[in-house]
């Protein structure tokens, strides 16, 4: 990825998803009410701000818990798609923002795959 065009289709990415910081996406108290019954399991609090959780795929590569990762496809999909935060929801594809998730991470989705097709019984 990287220099390459954004993808199609956000399943072939999945770069956005990817982070080292604990504060990856913020949930407002909106957003926190549109995860529903499910939120506190996906949202870790700091201080008094909400976040996303994070969760280790391997030493130094993170992701968002919501994300899934099918290896056998290489495909990625949020698992709350529709009720994501709005600072997922304003991520627009091929924008400035996607661009600069591409630069900043594009191996991490790539490692990932890799991480996760050995893990495969």
């Amino acid at each position: 990825m990287g220099d390459e065009e954004p993808p199609d289709d956000c399943m072939r990415c999945g770069a956005c998803c990817f982070s080292e910081s604990p504060r990856h996406a913020r949930v407002s108290g909106d957003d926190h009410l549109r995860l529903g019954d499910g939120a506190e399991a996906l949202v870790e609090w700091i201080g008094n701000e909400a976040f996303m959780r994070i969760e280790r795929v391997t030493d130094g590569l993170h992701k968002c818990i919501a994300l899934t990762v099918d290896a056998s496809t290489s495909t990625f999909a949020c698992s709350i798609y529709e009720t994501r935060p709005q600072v997922c929801r304003d991520l627009e594809q091929g924008a400035a923002g996607c661009r600069g998730e591409l630069t900043a991470k594009s191996a991490r989705p790539k490692r990932a795959l890799v991480v996760l097709a050995t893990r495969r019984p």
